[in-house]
């Protein structure tokens, strides 16, 4: 049974597998006859059809209310946009199922069965975000099996080819969305049947889903409107949609163009005749040198995050590094060392290698047997269970592990010095699965239950001041912190407890989430949840979506 790699992008999406050699392939776009799909739904008038794809985009100035794009950017934030189409309010997760339905369907046509899938999402998404992601890939019929990281993607597909020694790699990703940079160590070691053993150790990551091609296609998009409006002597708010659709229409081309020659001729059409207008590529350029300048920003401090390790490769992934100012800032940072590593596919293509990998689609690589535990209390002896290591069919990779980290910093909200905290007990960077535990104290005599409020956040401090309080009323908070409360743990306390009764508390996070455990040390009594992200539905929910998905036609 085959499985698939899906790169979910936010202005273009595309679906791997491997073929009967062991080689990924992206499986074809037979609608525009390419490898990729439009990140774009438009919702007919008046019918249950939708459209996908260039052909949903070509509505966007003259039906904007009815066409749905970048999705990706507003999934899994707290108050997210939604789109309300006539009468049926669609959120970020529902069409990102709609855009993975859509590609299932295409590959089906051509004969596939997609139901085990790896879906990608930015190194920068936190748990949220990850959930998010997970469910449009259920309520489109499909068995998650994980989510992987893009740029640890593209290193997996620069992996299956090129991995023959040790390095140190930096993906460099800019998609149509997002930016993501990521610091991969890449080590080989024998396993103890003599086979290669490959390890991807993610040393550290850094990005914004709020950055990218999209930026750039904007500003273009300005500068050949504030061009043609100079030409033919009107204002921009005078034009109609229609016309605005056209000069829209030429920005993808025209950024192509401008990959490839110095200038690049544009041709719109005008009600006085055809209006020729030039663009040069030191001009677009100079307009978009803030964007360049903030994955550098990036760039750095994923670098400076990794330690000083030496660089010996930097992979440039995503459609958007095929302009030449992106690929001259990286050289210009390690000459000699930067490679294009199929910027459209990439991602697809390492999500498909690593699907067979998790479902083991060869014989499993033959590993010792685990040391054994001896529990330091009670002397007990346990021997844990082997985990299981896989040989992917893909060509060139031996028996493989991928190494993450958590993309945020994890604590409980508690009373440290009668001011109400942030108490990180696992940081942003550490390697996953991750367990840490601390005991704290109740705050005062008879009190009936221990409330934790979970936080994430980007800061890399150990304790910092949340963005609420206990009660959930806003405070003051650094917004380079980026945090944000995902739930609570409740722990209800017997009769009579007295102040300071030690409470243990253990934060888990592995890939499916984060695991809270809270325990009265002196009664042993504990309660543990799986935190339920603002994203999670209801089964309720859940069978609203999948009745509103249902009642749409996939037009092509």
């Amino acid at each position: 049974m085959s499985t698939y790699g899906i790169d979910l992008g936010t202005t273009y999406s595309c679906i791997a597998k491997l073929d009967q050699n062991g080689n990924p392939e992206v499986i074809q776009n037979y609608v525009d006859g390419t490898y990729t799909l439009a990140s774009a739904v438009f919702f007919e008038e008046d019918s249950d059809n939708t459209l996908y794809g260039e052909s949903a985009k070509e509505y966007l100035e003259t039906s904007p209310e009815r066409l749905v794009q970048f999705a990706k950017r507003e999934i899994g934030k707290p108050n997210g946009k939604s789109w309300d189409i006539d009468g049926n309010e669609y959120t970020p997760i529902e069409i990102s199922a709609l855009i993975l339905k859509k590609l299932k369907q295409m590959a089906e046509e051509q004969g596939e069965s997609v139901t085990d899938v790896i879906i990608t999402c930015p190194a920068y998404f936190g748990l949220e975000e990850r959930n998010a992601t997970r469910k449009a890939g259920e309520l489109a019929g499909m068995n998650v099996l994980n989510l992987v990281n893009e740029p640890t993607a593209a290193a997996i597909s620069y992996c299956y080819r090129e991995f023959q020694d040790n390095q140190v790699v930096v993906v460099y990703d800019l998609g149509g969305g997002t930016f993501d940079v990521t610091v991969l160590n890449m080590s080989i070691e024998k396993d103890v049947a003599g086979s290669n053993k490959q390890q991807m150790r993610v040393l550290a990551s850094s990005g914004n889903d709020k950055l990218g091609g999209k930026d750039w296609d904007e500003i273009l998009y300005n500068i050949l409107l504030d061009r043609y409006c100079q030409e033919i002597g009107m204002d921009s708010s005078d034009l109609d949609g229609d016309t605005r659709q056209c000069v829209r229409s030429k920005v993808e081309k025209t950024k192509k163009n401008l990959s490839q020659t110095d200038s690049a001729k544009v041709k719109i059409k005008s009600d006085a005749g055809p209006i020729n207008i030039v663009v040069t590529r030191e001009e677009f350029e100079e307009a978009t040198r803030h964007l360049v300048a903030q994955t550098v920003d990036l760039f750095d401090v994923a670098l400076n995050e990794a330690g000083g390790v030496k660089i010996d490769k930097v992979l440039l992934v995503g459609g958007s590094t095929n302009m030449p100012m992106i690929k001259k800032v990286v050289e210009d940072k390690f000459p000699g060392l930067v490679q294009v590593e199929d910027p459209e596919r990439a991602v697809a293509k390492g999500a498909a290698v690593y699907a067979s990998i998790l479902v083991g689609e060869d014989e499993p690589v033959p590993t010792p047997e685990p040391e054994p535990i001896v529990d330091p209390v009670t002397g007990e002896v346990e021997t844990p269970a082997p985990a299981p290591v896989y040989r992917s069919r893909a060509t060139g990779i031996g028996e493989i592990t991928v190494v993450d980290q958590a993309p945020r910093s994890f604590g409980p909200g508690v009373f440290i010095n009668g001011e109400y905290t942030v108490d990180n007990l696992i940081l942003k960077g550490t390697e996953l699965p991750a367990t840490s535990t601390k005991v704290y104290g109740t705050m005062a005599d008879n009190q009936e239950m221990v409330k934790l409020s979970v936080f994430e956040s980007m800061t890399l401090e150990e304790r910092v001041k949340p963005c609420e309080d206990p009660e959930g009323n806003a405070q003051d908070t650094n917004p380079e912190y980026l945090m944000k409360a995902l739930g609570q743990l409740v722990l209800e306390l017997p009769p009579n407890t007295p102040a300071r009764t030690q409470i243990e508390v253990t934060f888990m996070i592995d890939a499916a989430g984060i695991h809270v455990t809270a325990r009265n040390l002196v009664t042993g009594e504990s309660n543990t949840t799986r935190i339920e992200y603002a994203t999670s539905m209801t089964e309720e929910q859940t069978e609203d979506s999948l009745r509103k998905l249902n009642m749409l036609s996939l037009e092509d």
